[in-house]
């Protein structure tokens, strides 16, 4: 495990530089890519500092990585270690949006038709399911 280098200052002077060995995974990668800390003063570990480039630098703060929903991420952009700039979370990408029919086609005496075509069975294959009152006691 490579160390993950990052900083905190108060902007007025130099930051104060750190290395520690990465503990965490936030990124895509499946690798660990960050360091758990308390940032926020609250007395937990559920904060980071986040390498999310892979060049073994932080360049994300997140406060309260494992609260989903109520995570925040900020950057330090003037390079003074005060971890200020709050980048606004993006919403997750849906990879795919497939349209259902509306309703089933009603067959004859007693049998409903719910087949669908290709491409609209949800999973992108012909889908049919066929329903009699016999099969259903």
């Amino acid at each position: 495990m490579d160390p993950l280098e990052y900083s905190f200052g108060t902007g007025a002077d130099a930051p104060v530089a750190w290395t520690s060995p990465a503990d965490l995974d936030l990124g895509p990668s499946g690798g660990v890519d960050a360091v758990r800390l308390d940032f926020d003063g609250d007395g937990l570990l559920d904060d980071a500092m986040w390498d999310s480039d892979g060049d073994g630098v932080a360049d994300r703060s997140v406060l309260d990585y494992d609260a989903e929903d109520e995570s925040r991420y900020f950057t330090d952009p003037s390079g003074g270690g005060t971890w200020n700039a709050e980048i606004p979370r993006e919403p997750p990408v849906i990879a795919a949006v497939h349209t259902w029919r509306p309703d089933p086609v009603v067959g004859t005496a007693g049998t409903i038709d719910a087949g669908a075509e290709a491409g609209q069975g949800g999973l992108g294959f012909q889908t049919y399911r066929g329903f009699d009152e016999e099969n259903t006691r």
